[in-house]
Formats: C-alpha cells, sequence, structure tokens
C-alpha cells in the first residue's frame, strides 16, 4: 500500500533531516554543517534526484550539497547520483564494483515487466525514467570506514559486514544521535531478503552497527518512518532467527524444495517472502554428509 507521506524534509535531531518519498517509500537523509550539506541515498532516477534537491531547497536555507552518500548498491538509493553533479558520491567498494551489473539487472526486469505496482508508489513514468536514468559510480570508495569533515560537525560512514547486501553502510552524525542504516533495516515493511542479500550475517552485521553507534537517539531505515534502537534491536533478532530457522533446515539434511514449500512456525516473516534468502544459505552452507 502507497504510504501517507508528508512532502518535504522534516528534522529528526540536530540539523539532521528526513524525507520520506512515495515511490518504493524510500527514506531520504540530509545532514547540515557550516562546511555544506551531506545527502544520504538519492532515490531512482535523476528526475527523482531532482525532487530532492528541490525539497532541500525548500528548506528556505543557502544550503550547498557537497556530498551523497549511498547506503547500498540498489537503484531506488542510487540511480538518483546523477542529479548532483557537483557533489562527491561515498560509498563502499562493493557498490563500486557492483552498481552496474545492478542497474543492468534492474533495466532488463523493467523491461520484462513495465507495468506499475501501486502498493509500492510508482508509476509507468517512474519506471521510464529509471530506464532512461545513466548509472553515476561513487567518486569516493571505502573498506572499513571514512569520515566527511562539515567544518563544525563530522558525518562517519562504515561497513560492519555483510547483510541486505554486500555493501550496506551505517551513517552516523554522532553529535546528534542520529544514524542512518539503509535497508539493513525496514520499517513500513519486514527486511527485505533478495538475491543478493546475506541472511548468515544480517544480524551480527546490525550488532556491529549498534554497538559502534552507542545507542543513537534516532535511527532512520531505508524505508519507512524514524524508529529507536529497541525496534532495530527486535528486527535485528528477527533476521537471526530466520538465519537459525534456515541454518537448521539445511545442516540437517531437508531438501531445497521442502524448505521452500514447508512452513515453519518460528519464522517471522512470510516463507514466500523467504525464497530467495533460503536459496543463498543452500548455495552458502555445504549439503551435510551422509
Amino acid at each position: 500500500m502507497t504510504p501517507p507521506v508528508a512532502p518535504g524534509f522534516v528534522e529528526v535531531a540536530d540539523r539532521v533531516f528526513v524525507a520520506r518519498y512515495r515511490q518504493w517509500d524510500v527514506g531520504v537523509g540530509l545532514v547540515l554543517g557550516r562546511d555544506g550539506a551531506v545527502v544520504v541515498d538519492t532515490r531512482a532516477s535523476d528526475a527523482q534526484g531532482g525532487e530532492v534537491l528541490d525539497d532541500v531547497r525548500g528548506l528556505g536555507r543557502d544550503i550547498e550539497v557537497r556530498h551523497v552518500v549511498n547506503t547500498h548498491v540498489h537503484f531506488d538509493h542510487t540511480f538518483g547520483n546523477v542529479a548532483f553533479d557537483t557533489a562527491t558520491v561515498h560509498a563502499h567498494d562493493n557498490v563500486a564494483r557492483t552498481l552496474e551489473v545492478h542497474a543492468a539487472h534492474i533495466r532488463e526486469a523493467v523491461r520484462e515487466d513495465p507495468s506499475a505496482a501501486p502498493e509500492y508508489g510508482y508509476t509507468e513514468v517512474d519506471l521510464l525514467q529509471v530506464l532512461a536514468t545513466p548509472v553515476r559510480l561513487p567518486d569516493c570508495t571505502f573498506g572499513s570506514s571514512a569520515t566527511i569533515d562539515l567544518g563544525d560537525r563530522v558525518v562517519t560512514m562504515a561497513y560492519a559486514g555483510r547483510g541486505h547486501t554486500d555493501g550496506d553502510v551505517a551513517v552516523l552524525v554522532p553529535d546528534a544521535g542520529a544514524m542512518f542504516l539503509g535497508d539493513l533495516v525496514e520499517e513500513s515493511d519486514h527486511p527485505s531478503f533478495g538475491g543478493d542479500s546475506w541472511p548468515l550475517e544480517w544480524a551480527d552485521t546490525l550488532t556491529s552497527h549498534l554497538v559502534v553507534a552507542d545507542e543513537p537517539d534516532v535511527v532512520l531505515p531505508g524505508h519507512g518512518r524514524p524508529v529507536d534502537v529497541a525496534f532495530v534491536e527486535r528486527q535485528r533478532d528477527e533476521v537471526a532467527l530466520v538465519a537459525t530457522v534456515l541454518r537448521e533446515r539445511r545442516l540437517g539434511g531437508m531438501a531445497l524444495a521442502d524448505a521452500l514449500r514447508e512452513p515453519d512456525a518460528r519464522l517471522p516473516y512470510p516463507l514466500d517472502h523467504l525464497e530467495a534468502a533460503v536459496r543463498r544459505v543452500w548455495t552458502q552452507l555445504p549439503a551435510p554428509s551422509p
């Protein structure tokens, strides 16, 4: 269902803002400092990235977006990069390595099924804009951590391991007690276990981010409303339970076809939404010895 979304950026911590957009229910972050601003994620096309810039200007301040951070590789968080032509785009090394391949897969999928899906808030026009948008790769990448100096505050980017993808990063604003987690956490739906997710490692990655962040006051998920640490911990535990059940099934010798079909009351999410996670675990873990 398309979420009820108020237009524009809302301040959720000191000079930390978030805007929630109808298409794919994506959240975009904005961090202001003395020496410019950082935008966290850029939406799904050149046109949508331009709308983000318009909303930044709508704050009524003289704001220069000097930096963009992509929390992970997926198109609904990266294709808007091209709209920020004067900004430096930052991301994990693996985003730079996989973005062009991911973009090709998305374009192929859109061409094969161009129908709109109103429950995700996008239209056929949005899909055509996705197809027309060229890929802009990150300008600066890192392996474990990096910082952006905004003069009177720093923004820290941290990689703690694989989860939703192999390039998810947390974006921290330590002086404001704010943390962006991208699609490692979702508020408006359960976490998305796609074919490029790593369900066996995801919970540990979230735990590491929570330890480093030291109890942030507000957490901004990739989709949905701001949440608190308790929400992240609950979702982390649910992701860990998915990993436990799937690991038990694989190491217990269950056939893949049965694992995809047979329900388990312990699973916190519908089994038909976990197909990619099941297949990933069957690939990642060796078959038990006879």
